[in-house]
């Protein structure tokens, strides 16, 4: 993904069958972060994203919960969320486990930044469920 011309991270999505549909579960989406940012801005762009996504009950909801999760990334760490089959997610910071958001409509909303038809990022979501670039 590109912001602003830089680049900020590369992503990986990793399914059991190697396929997406959106809502499928488990999943594990990675990214792999190239620049240095705080937690608290990482928590503003998923707000930015949800509103984007028109996910307006999402917006806010969980910046606490985020806040209290998310470390502040420098480049190269690596932030995961992995879906089990109840579509309940964790994540994980350079594989280490973090925590749990224990619903599944986070889940599924946090996964939609980057997997919905509606992403800002369409070309980086094709990439993800194995697309072709634009």
């Amino acid at each position: 993904m590109e912001y602003l011309f830089w680049d900020v991270y590369n992503a990986k999505l990793e399914t059991p069958t190697g396929s997406y549909q959106f809502g499928q579960h488990p999943s594990k989406l990675t990214l792999t972060y190239l620049r240095d940012f705080d937690a608290k801005d990482i928590v503003k762009a998923t707000n930015e994203q949800w509103q984007h996504l028109k996910l307006n009950d999402m917006v806010g909801a969980y910046d606490e919960q985020l806040l209290a999760l998310w470390p502040d990334i420098k480049k190269n760490d690596s932030l995961s969320f992995r879906t089990n089959e109840q579509g309940i997610g964790t994540f994980y910071f350079n594989d280490k486990k973090l925590g749990q958001v224990g619903d599944n409509k986070f889940a599924n909303n946090f996964l939609a930044i980057w997997l919905s038809p509606d992403t800002s990022e369409p070309s980086l979501r094709k990439q993800l469920i194995g697309g072709k670039h634009d």
